[in-house]
């Protein structure tokens, strides 16, 4: 138990430290470049858990997961892919959407080294229990995002703190963000955290080293498995397609999850004014910093519950008893902080965030039911409730939006107050697609009796 919370607590640091460099940002510039931003980044996040295919999660459990081999296998099609993505998504839809090229790439620079190949050596360093290692790993990612804010808008950060603090007043050239090489801070923040990432990923695949491990790998990929087929030897450089079937399970899992909290960003763009997208942005990372608990215990004991469910107790209990204290006080404490740090720019945050703390809180919860049944193998069941809970998700976002659109054309005003309400509408969907998940969740497990029975017939069987 004391690893799992050491190695959750390091992740909550790390994404608790990106969440406060994104907010430094939110503070630094105007709403509406963050709004920009954030549906950059966001899309690009998209593509990049598309093109991991469930490739962290099949490192994490499959036999050969810690070798190097593996390892590259997965990052070179992840990456190749991603590519590709990107280019045609750069080409045929980012300019419908209004998005900077130049923003859109450096996004997608950063979420190509940070949700590929960060996720996959992530997972290989886990898998060899290296958890030192992945805590150092996650440190540097949020570092490096410090380092891209600091770059960015850091003297005038610097200067507005110390008027927040002392009240003394600044000239307008000292508390006006410039970034470096002469471009807007979001600009410059962007570039600089994609170059970061990209060294620090070049640097996780040095420490993720295993030199027995990596050496039978190879040694085992030159002289072939045995029994294997001339055609088998030829494609043994990319990944069985037993992997690939198993990471299209793990990516339908993980593209059900981006739609509870993530894709909210992208469906606010399609919905509402630049300004309320930067407040979902801003909130969703927040939120986001805390979910990450909850989830980084599940990949702990990811590898453990494959052959049963004998530490599922000791999950339930720490995400349990994390999950509420948390959102409580989110939903008290923080609407006012981050008002008073944002100075009002942002319309709507302190629903918006009490909102996202009770879709956090249930989450905590549905993320517990869907550990059990994972550990009972009802894998089919889970991704019924995640579909479920998706689909509730993205329609009605994309509902709300067709309808804010086409009640701002009847009024001859896109921006017409009637979104307001909308809004808050907008803002209810994703607690109800939470607490309609939970209820599947809890519906489709089995009684204790049924349980037992069945522990008991797999105890036969394996005697």
């Amino acid at each position: 138990m004391s690893e799992a919370l050491i190695f959750s607590l390091f992740n909550l640091m790390a994404r608790g430290l990106s969440s406060a460099a994104g907010l430094l940002l939110a503070r630094a510039v105007a709403p509406e470049a963050f709004g920009e931003y954030a549906l950059a980044l966001n899309y690009a996040v998209l593509l990049g858990v598309l093109a991991r295919m469930g490739g962290n999660e099949v490192l994490l459990v499959t036999r050969d997961g810690a070798s190097a081999p593996a390892l590259r296998r997965w990052m070179g099609v992840g990456i190749s892919l991603y590519v590709l993505l990107a280019i045609g998504f750069a080409v045929g839809i980012a300019p419908l959407l209004g998005l900077s090229a130049f923003i859109f790439a450096f996004c997608a620079l950063r979420a190509a080294a940070e949700q590929v190949g960060l996720q996959m050596i992530n997972s290989r360093l886990q898998r060899q229990e290296r958890l030192g290692r992945v805590n150092l790993m996650t440190v540097l990612i949020s570092l490096a995002v410090a380092i891209a804010v600091a770059c960015a808008a850091g003297p005038a950060l610097y200067h507005q703190g110390v008027e927040l603090v002392t009240g003394a007043e600044f000239s307008a050239d000292l508390t006006t963000p410039a970034g470096m090489f002469g471009l807007a801070p979001v600009p410059t923040f962007v570039m600089v955290s994609a170059i970061a990432l990209v060294i620090v990923m070049a640097l996780g695949m040095w420490l993720s080293r295993d030199a027995l491990a990596d050496a039978r790998a190879e040694a085992d990929a030159a002289a072939g498995h045995e029994g294997a087929d001339q055609e088998g030897a030829g494609q043994r450089r990319l990944p069985s397609k037993a992997d690939f079937a198993r990471g299209r399970g793990f990516l339908y899992n993980n593209l059900m999850s981006f739609a509870y909290l993530q894709a909210w960003v992208i469906l606010a763009g399609l919905a509402f004014a630049p300004a309320q997208v930067a407040s979902v942005s801003v909130v969703t990372s927040i939120v986001f910093a805390l979910y990450v608990f909850p989830t980084s215990l599940y990949r702990y004991y990811l590898p453990k519950l494959t052959h049963g469910d004998a530490r599922l107790k000791e999950y339930l209990v720490i995400a349990s008893g994390f999950a509420l204290p948390v959102a409580g006080g989110l939903a008290l404490i923080a609407p006012w902080l981050a008002e008073h740090f944002l100075s009002g720019a942002y319309p709507r945050l302190t629903l918006t965030l009490r909102a996202f703390a009770l879709v956090y809180l249930v989450h905590a919860f549905v993320t517990c039911a869907f550990t059990r049944l994972a550990a009972l193998r009802l894998n089919g069941k889970r991704l019924l409730c995640q579909s479920t809970g998706a689909t509730l998700v993205v329609g009605g976002g994309l509902a709300i939006a067709a309808l804010n659109h086409s009640l701002g054309n009847a009024s001859g005003d896109t921006g017409s107050l009637l979104g307001v309400d909308l809004y808050s509408l907008f803002l209810c969907v994703p607690v109800a697609a939470e607490v309609v998940m939970l209820a599947m969740a809890i519906l489709f497990q089995p009684s204790l009796s049924r349980g037992g029975k069945a522990h008991e017939d797999n105890a036969a069987a394996s005697a």
